[in-house]
């Protein structure tokens, strides 16, 4: 279950007593809980009587319990939210047993007039009690990362609240800036909103949005920069990927993320070169890469610039690259300067 379970069940005037909410993607976080606010708050008086906000269990769980006793005045509900990414992880317990046997048992007896809102981190420990109360008494929803599909509706849905027109290639070409669906990627809808919103003011003059303005305006997220590095590598063409390594630098990426992307890159067209030797096509390739099929079509035709035998002697360089700098036998700006060096005269 998910954020459009909350809204049906908003709509549908069917919202549970307890929710515990968690998941990669914060901005659907920030929106369900505005989503729930809405639903019963008309002014910021209403807000002000019957909600209760925790940043973390800090105080003692009585003080969370008489919060969600309380009655709500002149209003329909009583909104309660705690965030407490430790409470539903399985690292460490930061409530006594009892207390959160206490809280456990509470959930399943909450008064009909409190909503409660659980805000957990990216994953759950789904073996714990409390987490097993809440499932029985009320929702458990996972926040994931939007898929393609739907993504592609949201930001189609942004655009058209600004009066902008797009063609589905130009889309696309948005779409693989943004970076926000490559595998490792960090970006959260946050900063495609950003980045739209962006985009959109740049082209405040005009109705439609050419690959052009994307290229011009979008920053690209390191996946990006890591991809042309690897070309200019293909290429041989050492001074360019030098540069793009310290744009990145002054762009604030860290040594150690730039030399983990850069051999995450070259494992990834090491899997597409075997794969492709064995009669795969980028279409079959795709999933087993746990990549979108134009992005694979990429590393397919980035695969051409490399022979197996040099992918192997890269990541090998590379291994030893990493462990230069781990123990300090060579500044990690320098080292990978010389590995990028190594990789284009090789």
């Amino acid at each position: 279950m998910g954020y459009k379970t909350l809204l049906k069940d908003i709509k549908e005037n069917k919202i549970a007593n307890v929710y515990l909410i968690y998941g990669k993607e914060k901005y659907l976080v920030g929106k369900s809980i505005d989503a729930i606010k809405n639903r019963y708050f008309n002014s910021t008086n209403d807000e002000s009587f019957n909600y209760n906000y925790f940043d973390g269990i800090k105080e003692d769980i009585d003080v969370i319990l008489n919060s969600c006793e309380t009655l709500p005045f002149m209003g329909e509900r009583r909104v309660v939210i705690v965030k407490s990414k430790e409470l539903f992880s399985g690292n460490k317990n930061i409530l006594s047993k009892d207390d959160e046997d206490k809280l456990a048992k509470y959930v399943s007896n909450l008064p009909k007039t409190t909503c409660l809102v659980f805000i957990a981190g990216e994953k759950i420990d789904k073996r714990k009690k409390i987490v097993k109360e809440i499932k029985s008494s009320g929702k458990i929803l996972e926040l994931k990362k939007l898929d393609k599909t739907t993504l592609l509706k949201w930001i189609q849905k942004l655009l058209n609240a600004d009066n902008k027109k797009i063609k589905p290639s130009t889309l696309e070409v948005l779409i693989e800036s943004l970076g926000y669906l490559d595998r490792e990627s960090s970006s959260t809808l946050y900063d495609v909103e950003n980045e739209i919103t962006k985009l959109c003011n740049y082209v405040a003059g005009k109705s439609i949005i050419e690959s052009a303005d994307v290229e011009k305006i979008m920053s690209k997220p390191i996946e990006n920069n890591i991809f042309s590095l690897v070309d200019a590598v293909g290429n041989k063409n050492s001074s360019l990927a030098l540069k793009m390594f310290n744009q990145m630098l002054i762009g604030g990426e860290p040594e150690g993320r730039i030399l983990h992307m850069i051999v995450r890159q070259f494992k990834i067209l090491n899997k597409v070169k075997v794969m492709l030797a064995m009669g795969y096509t980028a279409i079959a390739i795709a999933p087993k890469i746990s990549l979108p099929q134009y992005i694979a079509k990429k590393y397919v035709k980035q695969s051409n610039s490399f022979s197996q035998k040099d992918l192997l002697n890269i990541l090998n360089l590379a291994v030893e690259t990493e462990r230069k700098m781990k123990t300090g036998k060579m500044a990690p700006k320098l080292a990978i300067e010389l590995l990028i060096t190594q990789f284009c005269s090789g």
